[in-house]
């Protein structure tokens, strides 16, 4: 038997709409629960013939209502717009618990997701060896899940057959590899059976680009409980990271390029939250790129500036998208929302322990160097290189692309933007950096390349308006 009160995070308001119906309106009221069992009751004293109505919740699943009750017909039905008002007031209430619940989970599951990612990713990275790195992906998971054994059969590096294991014998493999309830389930798709002796199995394809190469399967012996839909799900998202993946890392003994494209993943999911913000990670990411790269930052830094550049929104996950689209002014309210996603990006992270100079990147490209931006008002070299080379990135691109509330701007209004920001909003040096990095050999993979969506006022003469810009920028008085 399920009741409002199990799906509410703070009971008050639920008391204070009963308060209201009795004290108010002189209502008798009572709360049940699916079962019409009371939850909470509030009766008129002196009135036993009562006249009554029940007002059940809007849910998903059944959660009871409130029943309501007045001495007489007309009494009810003069307090029934008010009592209407109460209960879409619980049901909206209700509605945003049961949101900011499936947001928590689901920043919980991408949290779980990068731990394991990033796990596998340190003990691999340095490994030449493939079935010592097929070994460790293969212990990591079944640590996950809790399996008692499991294997991976795929190829090798060149097409030749290998087979890691854990606590499995080879015939004990070939016999589950025949089992009778794996060959009639579908096999390219992530799928749990019961074996013919009751043991649970988890089987997934591994697939690469070419088609299905191989196979991991996770055993669960009695008197165990069978795999769960959750292990299901999370195995089924480790194989979609994994899986186009191996044949990389037959080919380099690398997983970093794993590494890159799940945040990759991971941050095309949030930009898809919005259609308007498509794209705009992997162009950020870019940007910050060619700045640090002018900048003289050494190759794994570029590569951790990358990182934190399709990083950098990943709390945007935990915003509605009707904030994220809306075409018109944010309310206060919305806009404060909008300012705590990258207190959204850290919470995600910080499990993770990632290096710190990439999680101050992801989190500090709202701060301005005067000490107005956001979440923590850090200024000037408070905030981290990364910090102030990613907001230089990321407002060019939002800049120079088309949002619900105007158009995209032409490349030379966005770059007059970010100069009327030097030393007050941005970094001189950063600002400085990036049109260097437009004015080089590389000017039109700068650009083009990274958004063929780019408008311009007078492209011809581009290179002769970064120069002037440049001067500009450089001369401009320092506050």
């Amino acid at each position: 038997m399920a009741s409002i009160r199990d799906y509410m995070f703070d009971t008050a308001f639920l008391d204070q709409s009963i308060d209201y119906l009795a004290e108010t309106l002189h209502l008798a009221v009572t709360v049940i629960d699916s079962e019409g069992v009371s939850v909470v009751s509030r009766q008129i004293e002196g009135h036993d013939d009562l006249v009554s109505r029940t007002y059940p919740f809007r849910f998903p699943s059944d959660i009871g209502g409130i029943i309501c009750a007045a001495p007489s017909q007309n009494l009810l039905s003069q307090a029934e717009p008010h009592i209407l008002y109460c209960i879409a007031s619980l049901n909206s209430q209700l509605l945003r618990e049961t949101e900011l619940q499936e947001t928590t989970d689901e920043m919980l599951q991408l949290s779980s997701q990068l731990n394991f990612l990033f796990k596998v990713a340190k003990k691999i990275i340095g490994i030449d060896d493939l079935r010592k790195c097929y070994q460790i992906i293969l212990d990591e998971i079944c640590k996950t899940i809790k399996a008692d054994q499991g294997f991976i059969h795929t190829k090798g590096r060149w097409d030749d057959e290998i087979r890691v294991t854990r606590l499995m014998t080879d015939q004990e493999i070939d016999s589950t590899r025949k089992s009778i309830c794996l060959k009639r389930a579908p096999t390219s798709s992530t799928i749990i059976c019961t074996r013919e002796d009751g043991v649970s199995l988890l089987y997934s394809p591994i697939k690469e680009k070419d088609g299905q190469t191989g196979q991991m399967v996770f055993v669960r012996a009695l008197p165990h409980r069978p795999f769960s839909a959750s292990e299901k799900q999370l195995v089924g998202i480790i194989e979609n990271i994994i899986s186009p993946t191996f044949e990389t890392l037959r080919l380099y003994d690398s997983l970093q390029d794993l590494y890159l494209n799940t945040v990759k993943a991971l941050a095309a999911a949030i930009d898809a939250k919005d259609e308007y913000t498509h794209g705009h990670s992997f162009r950020v990411a870019k940007y910050a790129q060619a700045i640090g790269e002018q900048l003289g930052i050494e190759n794994q830094q570029l590569n951790d500036l990358e990182i934190a550049g399709y990083m950098h929104d990943l709390g945007k996950i935990g915003i509605s998208e009707l904030i994220l689209g809306k075409p018109g002014k944010l309310t206060h309210e919305e806009f404060c929302l909008i300012q705590k996603h990258p207190v959204f990006t850290d919470k995600i992270l910080q499990p993770i322990k990632l290096p710190p100079h990439i999680l101050e990147g992801a989190t500090q490209h709202h701060e301005r160097m005067d000490g107005t931006g956001y979440p923590c008002g850090l200024q000037g070299t408070g905030i981290s290189l990364f910090g102030r080379i990613i907001a230089v990135a990321d407002v060019f691109d939002a800049l120079t692309s088309k949002r619900p509330y105007r158009d995209a701007l032409p490349v030379e209004e966005a770059l007059k933007t970010l100069c009327e920001g030097i030393d007050s909003l941005f970094d001189r040096e950063m600002i400085l950096a990036f049109f260097s990095a437009l004015l080089s050999d590389h000017n039109k993979e700068v650009l083009s390349d990274i958004n063929m969506g780019l408008r311009y006022d007078n492209i011809q003469n581009l290179n002769q308006f970064l120069i002037e810009l440049t001067e500009f920028a450089m001369t401009t008085d320092r506050h």
